[in-house]
């Protein structure tokens, strides 16, 4: 990815960057998409330069700055192949990578505010790793029903993968215990609901309207074919085609949820971290976005 000093970020070199880094073509749906491009990448370059300034000094006194710069990049990571699968046509599978994006932001956006002394950030491990326990567990207990070669290499898979995950719970809790944060063990509370994640936020209106649609995608439920069902059985054509447009603006205003979801994250991190300048400049990315989601709204509603 290209570096640029602060506050000089030209939109045609971060979209020409973009198109590059994925070996896609900068087609017309690129450009009229191109400022979820370049809030993206901008967003990302801001953060990075200014950690890059102030990286050692974190060092000293925040020992997860990071590890939480992992949790953010993975999201850029999601976001961007998100906005690769729209502009490249794919609109059912950029909704389903949408959906990955909030929810990525909305878990590091919820460990960022944290005020209970370092207990989400356990909490969140402790879900991975009993979550993972529990589903060996169920694959044990289906391998007795096994027989022969079968039931050998998936027993013998099923404790190996069992040893490993006791193994990553040690050392996290290992490290957590060094930086003055509760281990797995200690932390009794569990990691809260994705709809509890998102009230803690003040966002649960979201959370029952537009993410619970990203869900309803995500899960291939049967609105999309009950709508073509029906307008296909009254043999309205204009209908069909009305729906293959809201089809296509909705999994577009999809993307911008995304990218806004992403500098959320983006701008709690730069709170939590006194990045000043880098949150200025989100700050102005989210009214920008803000706009065009508002514009895709109205579209939808004509």
């Amino acid at each position: 990815m290209i570096s640029k000093d602060r506050h000089t970020y030209d939109l045609n070199e971060l979209i020409d960057d973009f198109v590059r880094r994925h070996d896609i073509v900068k087609t017309q749906m690129v450009q009229r998409e191109s400022l979820s491009i370049y809030w993206t990448v901008r967003t990302k370059l801001e953060v990075d330069a200014e950690l890059g300034i102030r990286g050692d000094e974190l060092t000293k006194t925040e020992s997860l700055w990071a590890l939480l710069l992992s949790m953010l990049d993975r999201t850029f990571e999601y976001l961007e192949g998100s906005i690769v699968a729209y502009v490249t046509g794919s609109t059912g599978a950029s909704e389903v990578i949408s959906r990955t994006v909030v929810e990525s932001a909305v878990n590091l956006a919820y460990i960022l505010v944290d005020e209970e002394g370092g207990n989400r950030l356990t909490r969140y491990f402790s879900q991975y790793f009993e979550t993972e326990l529990e589903e060996i567990e169920r694959w044990l207990k289906l391998s007795e029903d096994m027989t022969g070669e079968a039931k050998s290499v998936h027993r013998s898979s099923a404790l190996n993968k069992r040893v490993a995950i006791n193994w990553l719970r040690e050392h996290i809790d290992a490290a957590l215990s060094q930086i003055g944060l509760p281990t797995t063990e200690q932390t009794s509370s569990k990691w809260p609901t994705v709809a509890k994640r998102f009230e803690a936020l003040g966002l649960e209106v979201a959370y029952r309207t537009t993410y619970a649609a990203l869900c309803s995608q995500t899960h291939s439920d049967a609105e999309d074919l009950l709508n073509y069902f029906v307008f296909k059985s009254i043999g309205n054509q204009d209908l069909l085609n009305k729906a293959a447009l809201e089809t296509v603006n909705f999994s577009r205003l999809m993307l911008y949820f995304a990218v806004q979801y992403y500098l959320i994250a983006a701008g709690c991190y730069s709170m939590r971290f006194g990045l000043a300048d880098s949150l200025a400049s989100i700050v102005s990315g989210r009214e920008a976005i803000h706009k065009i989601q508002e514009e895709i709204a109205l579209q939808l509603r004509e």
